[in-house]
């Protein structure tokens, strides 16, 4: 049994060991082989202090029910004249909930254009408003990293623009979901899929770039060389989607089926089952690089099973689930990516999957996955530089299309007992907008928008939180706030 004196000599040799250390290290930390020893000083130790932080009680004042803010745009039409509508000023949002239209057209943190021309934008608008009126079709592709996981983000901004011009169903996905539960539909599968990305660890099995729009496809055979192969295992497999109780009214039904594949040594039957009901028995083509098989069902639906049988399964690029017109959009969460992975897959193969799915306007959001990878600016640059490559190149491709670049949200790592952001980010951030511009198109700085740096740690002391304990990604709700804020900036853009 160890005596008291003896537990008080052991916690007073181990209190002048640390006073020792944390007077003899220094404030920045000492390197060691490699890692760095960092003691908190005794302010840092007794403080609670915050005021680094940034101010954000003008973003998150009294918004109380995200989904139910007011159009900007409607109320802009209503109340505000076009002098206000075209202010330039950029200032942070406020309550979107509480302002009038005046104050609120001044509020939004806009979208920026080279040279300050957003004639490209209009014409989107423009196509965008022709669907409303002719009962016509639009895709937008939203891509980016994991802060877009399980249809966060994108799912706020399709119901807004499909409540607005139409549509409905939540766009393409992967036979395969990567990453658990979806917020706009219930997606399962039956049979042994395997699901090969181009980003992340890619598997070497594969021997060709044709990887589609979602930068990975799925199948449910083993990929078996040419040498190899013959006809003696039959395999079956199915998609089955149904209704997501959490998911917007708007996106639960669809209408239109469209599977996009490919690269398949044998012909591969395929089953539609509507409600439980087969509806279509047909085949899948052998021997293509790409092709789309496209089924109209009788009527809006909210449960669909695709069941597969076959000697050698297709590449699966995607299942589009749309509605007869409308806005339809896709959400394409890559984690891990840095958004530098377009002009590995296949050129000639992904313009044809483009152009099937006439692709209008495009949605790049990158930037997190490198911030702590990048040491000095030289590596901030060559990223924006990389990233350019990326937009000409999907330019090339869609050259009717438009591209909106929304940059990094604020990052934060700990720094003795404090988080701040990182180093390069504000770098990184201009870097991205540099690419964007010289690409022609637009730029949305979120890391600004959202109060610039050191906002992320009031982002997560928010209550409730807005962004999650990693000071990386936003919680549900913070994701909803982001998004409302980058609606009413391109819809602001609609506006004569």
């Amino acid at each position: 049994m160890i005596k008291p004196l003896k537990t008080i000599w052991f916690f007073i040799v181990v209190g002048i060991f640390l006073s020792i250390s944390i007077i003899a290290i220094p404030t920045e930390g000492l390197n060691i082989a490699g890692f760095n020893i960092h003691m908190p000083s005794f302010k840092e130790m007794i403080s609670k202090d915050t005021s680094s932080y940034a101010d954000i009680s003008n973003i998150v004042n009294d918004i109380e029910n995200i989904d139910s803010l007011p159009d900007i745009t409607e109320m802009i039409e209503a109340e505000v004249p076009q002098e206000v509508v075209n202010i330039e000023e950029q200032i942070n949002p406020k309550d979107t909930a509480k302002a009038n239209a005046g104050e609120l057209a001044k509020s939004i943190y806009r979208l920026q254009f080279p040279n300050g021309d957003n004639s490209g934008l209009k014409k989107f608008f423009a196509k965008l408003t022709a669907v409303a009126k002719n009962k016509t079709s639009i895709r937008i592709m939203h891509y980016g990293d994991s802060q877009l996981e399980g249809d966060r983000i994108t799912s706020y901004l399709r119901n807004k623009l499909q409540k607005k011009y139409g549509g409905s169903g939540p766009g393409l996905l992967p036979a395969l979901q990567p990453y658990g539960a979806y917020f706009s539909i219930d997606q399962s599968n039956e049979g042994n899929w395997t699901r090969y990305p181009i980003f992340g660890k890619v598997n070497k099995a594969v021997e060709h770039k044709r990887y589609g729009p979602l930068a990975a496809f799925s199948r449910f055979s083993p990929i078996i060389p040419d040498s190899l192969y013959h006809d003696s295992i039959q395999y079956s497999a199915s998609i089955i989607f149904g209704e997501s109780k959490l998911a917007y009214s708007s996106v639960r039904s669809f209408q239109k089926v469209k599977l996009l594949y490919g690269n398949a040594k044998r012909p591969t039957s395929i089953k539609l089952y509507v409600d439980e009901q087969l509806v279509k028995e047909d085949s899948l083509k052998a021997l293509v690089d790409f092709a789309s098989y496209d089924y109209t069902i009788a009527a809006p639906t909210k449960n669909l099973k695709i069941e597969l049988n076959g000697y050698d399964s297709p590449d699966i690029y995607g299942i589009a689930l749309d509605g007869i017109n409308g806005v339809s959009m896709d959400n394409i969460g890559m984690r891990g990516s840095s958004g530098t992975i377009f002009r590995k897959i296949d050129y000639a193969h992904l313009k044809k999957t483009y152009d099937k799915l006439d692709v209008e306007l495009f949605i790049m959001q990158f930037g997190g996955n490198v911030m702590p990878y990048i040491k000095d600016s030289s590596e901030a640059v060559n990223y924006g530089r990389w990233f350019y490559n990326q937009i000409r190149t999907i330019k090339k491709m869609r050259p009717s299309a438009y591209i909106i670049v929304i940059g990094p949200s604020d990052m934060s790592h700990k720094v003795g007992e404090k988080y701040e952001t990182y180093a390069f980010l504000d770098l990184v951030n201009g870097e991205l907008k540099k690419a964007a511009f010289k690409a022609g198109f637009a730029y949305w700085d979120m890391y600004n928008a959202m109060g610039g740096y050191n906002s992320m740690p009031s982002w997560v002391r928010s209550q409730p939180p807005l962004a999650g304990s990693d000071y990386t990604h936003f919680t549900p709700r913070g994701a909803k706030l982001i998004a409302n804020m980058f609606y009413n900036a391109l819809m602001i853009e609609s506006l004569k």
